[in-house]
């Protein structure tokens, strides 16, 4: 282990039970860091006097720290550069090397290097050091570490024993600088923030490196920029809880970090992220008291392996208990971003009805932080489980096929909800034609994992199977080479539309019903899956989603319509060179109800539609006109003789009427006065199976009405 010495900034290594007591520094990386080699070259060129010259340059012209410390020199003189950052008013001791200028325009003293000082000095890496340095002098310690310049970053040796011994290190850490440079402090507000608002949005909070060095430590004091003191991690706890939602017991006592169960673990890193892919796996290795080796360059199969290496020791069912985006009690306050739908694979899971056993980031556990695993007993002792080259080898009860999904199993998790003791967690599970095989399958709201009380439960007249032995796989790309349904349904291949409306938001609208042949609403993801058909020559309405505004008892009707092409089914989705297309039908003031059977009657009668729309004057009042607009779209297509004619679920149509479809449409909406709202739809077909249907909204106000 290395340290660096607070007075002579030498990195020195230590070894076995020799290690003195140290502060630890955690921050976040900015582009201009200081690494152990500069480090080295800073603490040479500040030497006794008798090994340097009188202005600090080396004695011997053939010094190779000569040649590097002139060229720094210039180069900095060409640039006419200048380090400068905030300077607290009570400051710790500063480093060699540096003195105080003038008040900058922010208020604070600069502190710039002195005319001996190296100019790495002059870095921004170095500036957070050196105040560290100063205060854990004042603390009476006489060593830090600091992760960019007490590891040899060209070493993978050195790397790999970093990341595998962090956790340990920050443990026995006397205390933790947490330096938050992004939280400006100041004395006055900064018109209605405070420095707490600064604290909240820190991207100190953001990062995955950063979860560990804020858990591990007994200690953690918070400094803002210009090391202006924030508090410490017991006085700010609350709020501390608040931001990354790991309870305060937790916070408080590292003892119990490892007493939490997997799927709390993962949540508390739900909403970091890391530069490069496999460091959110290797940041969470000291969480779960993992070591494995580190290799970059393995992307996603890290935190595969890592997931890998909990079940190597660990029987908590919680770590299969992901995807429940639709828990009310989810603690997600950094929402993922929408997918890039360029970026999807055709059988990817956003669009696959099945998926792996194992989660592909924490981003999945959200929500899950009062997962408990179920104590054993009995009935249901502990299931072991072990993995194969054949997928997860799990014992697991399952109960018979649902009428409403007669293609899957239950199978019951021993983890629960922990303000719900009775209730149960258990994933869908699809039967394959090889023997035990199963595929993990998304519940009807689009999730992995489902949330059964009591009496959610199937009665005792179908009680579920005893655990047996069955193999699931654990990986994507296994579950795709896998995908082979004992009952494939190609008649009806399932359709997924990415549903965005961002300038629809603010002013308060949502998603209140969709309607669609197997419709399964994923609100969180933004998602919607349907099922249909596709023919060549014909027009199917795949979808219809009604969006309702509670504050002005009013809303828009979405229809999405495929053509289809090819003059068959295309299995996995309707044809990708098919055209796509958004009608737009106005539902004017009313009820939520109300508006929620205008959607459904829109559905059930896509031919021709009723289109509700406000009138131009205000003469009979907002809520007592009831004009109607008769808009024909498509025109249905007819039955052949001796035929019944198609159903009202994927209703085909005649082509030929698409120039009467409403892509835009305007009308008035009542604030505090009379506003024009335009409202265009964009659809387009991203890949096979996958649609992006988008609306976009410009408000403007209208003339007064006298």
């Amino acid at each position: 282990m290395r340290l660096l010495n607070v007075t002579t900034r030498v990195v020195e290594e230590f070894d076995g039970n020799d290690v003195p007591k140290y502060a630890l520094l955690s921050h976040t990386w900015g582009p201009d860091e200081v690494t152990q080699q500069e480090m080295d070259a800073i603490a040479r060129y500040h030497r006794p006097q008798h090994e340097s010259g009188a202005h600090g340059m080396p004695r011997s012209p053939d010094d190779p720290d000569a040649v590097k410390l002139l060229l720094s020199t210039m180069l900095l003189a060409f640039r006419g550069s200048r380090a400068r950052f905030s300077h607290p008013s009570t400051r710790p001791a500063l480093t060699n090397g540096h003195e105080m200028s003038d008040e900058d325009d922010t208020g604070f003293r600069r502190l710039v290097p002195a005319p001996s000082s190296h100019p790495f000095e002059a870095k921004a890496g170095y500036q957070k050091i050196a105040y560290a340095c100063g205060q854990a002098e004042k603390d009476g310690l006489q060593y830090l570490w600091v992760d960019t310049c007490c590891v040899d970053r060209r070493s993978g040796g050195d790397v790999s024993e970093a990341i595998n011994s962090i956790f340990a290190w920050c443990q026995k850490a006397a205390v933790c600088y947490a330096y938050l440079e992004d939280v400006h402090y100041s004395d006055y507000t900064e018109g209605y923030k405070t420095w707490k608002d600064h604290f909240n949005n820190s991207r100190w909070f953001t990062r995955s490196w950063t979860l560990q060095e804020l858990l591990a430590p007994s200690k953690v004091v918070f400094y803002a920029k210009g090391w202006r003191l924030l508090g410490t991690k017991s006085s700010l706890v609350k709020t501390v809880e608040r931001i990354t939602g790991i309870d305060q017991l937790t916070l408080l006592d590292p003892r119990l970090i490892h007493n939490a169960s997997v799927a709390r673990r993962m949540s508390w890193a739900a909403a970091r992220t890391t530069t490069r892919t496999e460091d959110i796996a290797y940041s969470l290795l000291g969480i779960f008291g993992i070591h494995m080796p580190i290799m970059y360059g393995e992307g996603d199969n890290a935190f595969l392996r890592l997931q890998e290496e909990i079940m190597k020791r660990s029987d908590d069912h919680s770590i299969f208990a992901w995807g429940l985006f639709n828990n009310p009690g989810s603690h997600l306050p950094h929402h993922p971003a929408p997918p890039d739908l360029d970026a999807i694979d055709p059988n990817d899971d956003e669009l696959a009805d099945t998926t792996s056993m194992l989660a592909k980031s924490p981003a999945n556990f959200a929500g899950a932080a009062h997962i408990l695993p179920t104590p054993p007993s009995e009935a249901e002792p502990t299931t072991h489980h072990a993995l194969t080259n054949k997928g997860l080898l799990i014992h697991l009860p399952l109960f018979p096929p649902n009428p409403t999904q007669p293609h899957t199993y239950l199978a019951l998790l021993n983890c629960h909800f922990a303000d719900s003791p009775t209730s149960r967690l258990a994933v869908l599970l699809t039967p394959t034609r090889i023997p035990n095989l199963f595929l993990r399958a998304l519940t009807p709201a689009g999730e992995a994992t489902t949330i059964l009380s009591q009496s959610d439960l199937p009665p005792s007249s179908s009680p579920p199977s005893p655990a047996q032995p069955i193999y699931i796989p654990t990986t994507t790309a296994t579950a795709t080479t896998t995908n082979l349904p004992s009952n494939p349904d190609p008649i009806n291949p399932t359709e997924v539309i990415f549903i965005r409306f961002p300038d629809l938001i603010p002013p308060g609208y949502a998603v209140t019903s969709v309607h669609g042949q197997g419709a399964q609403w994923n609100r969180e993801a933004g998602k919607l899956r349907v099922t249909g058909g596709s023919g060549k020559g014909v027009l199917w309405q795949v979808a219809v989603v009604a969006f309702w505004n509670r504050h002005l008892g009013c809303g828009l009707i979405v229809r999405a319509l495929v053509e289809g092409r090819g003059g068959g089914i295309i299995k996995g989705g309707f044809g990708k060179r098919g055209k796509v297309f958004a009608d737009l039908v106005y539902g004017g003031p009313g009820e939520e109800d109300g508006f929620a059977g205008m959607a459904k009657r829109v559905w059930d009668n896509p031919g021709s539609v009723e289109v509700k729309v406000p009138p131009e004057t205000m003469e009979d009042g907002w809520t007592n006109r009831t004009d109607w607009v008769r808009v024909v779209s498509v025109r249905e297509e007819q039955a052949k003789d001796g035929e019944d004619a198609a159903g009202v679920d994927g209703r085909p149509f005649r082509m030929g009427d698409e120039p009467n479809l409403c892509r835009n449409m305007t009308f008035t909406e009542r604030w505090e006065r009379e506003y024009k709202r335009t409202v265009t739809t964009r659809i387009e077909r991203k890949k096979k199976g996958a649609i992006e249907l988008s609306l976009a909204s410009v408000l403007w106000q209208s003339p007064s009405v006298e």
